[in-house]
């Protein structure tokens, strides 16, 4: 279990947390982000019929719904700490589309291999939430058993912008991943881009 599971459970499981960051966020730059997100993909041509899709700490599955939007035949998956919250904070267009895991990010992919060949990869302001020996973890399964044909970050890529001290806390990471995977793109976020990008890796054949 990562270090900063609990401060996102509370005690009311999640339920006020997920309501800040699901489908109709409490901020207008979430869905903003998550529009930017998609788009990115669309950009290189990614979103093909038929291919799996999986975001990591989806929460209300925002980033999903907009993907979904531009590619209605994609196949989409995810996983959260609640279910039940994050359906009550997900977009009814995907609701019976979505193959929902309910796990922290850390025992998923320590415990499980993706029952399908995944395409896409997405990790959008999660991982900034795990502390770094739990990320450390998450990337070498990514890389040693999940092995996505594509990741996509949008992560903090600046460390002026960490905050472990935060009740939601925000942490920078190295990824490491250019050891199977190449970076193809960074694109600049609209929010904060002095802290946040776009990244797009492809796994190196």
């Amino acid at each position: 279990m990562s270090k900063y599971k609990k401060r996102f459970i509370g005690k009311d499981n999640g339920k006020s947390y997920q309501e800040r960051v699901g489908h109709w966020p409490k901020y207008d730059f979430l869905t903003k982000n998550s529009i930017e997100l998609a788009n990115f993909l669309d950009s290189h041509k990614l979103l093909k019929d038929e291919i799996n899709i999986f975001e990591m700490g989806s929460a209300g599955c925002r980033n999903l719904k907009y993907i979904n939007d531009l590619n209605e035949n994609v196949n989409l998956f995810a996983n959260d700490l609640n279910k039940e919250n994050s359906f009550k904070n997900m977009h009814n267009s995907i609701k019976n589309k979505v193959k929902f895991y309910e796990s922290d990010t850390l025992s998923l992919v320590s415990e499980n291999e993706p029952d399908v060949d995944i395409d896409i990869l997405i990790s959008s302001d999660h991982m900034m939430h795990i502390d770094k020996e739990s990320v450390i973890e998450i990337i070498d399964k990514i890389k040693d058993k999940w092995k996505p044909k594509y990741i996509l970050l949008r992560e903090l890529f600046s460390k002026d912008g960490e905050e472990t001290n935060r009740i939601w806390p925000r942490v920078y990471h190295e990824f490491n991943l250019e050891d199977v995977y190449e970076l193809v793109d960074v694109g600049e976020c609209s929010n904060m881009p002095e802290w946040y990008s776009l990244k797009l890796y492809k796994l190196i054949d």
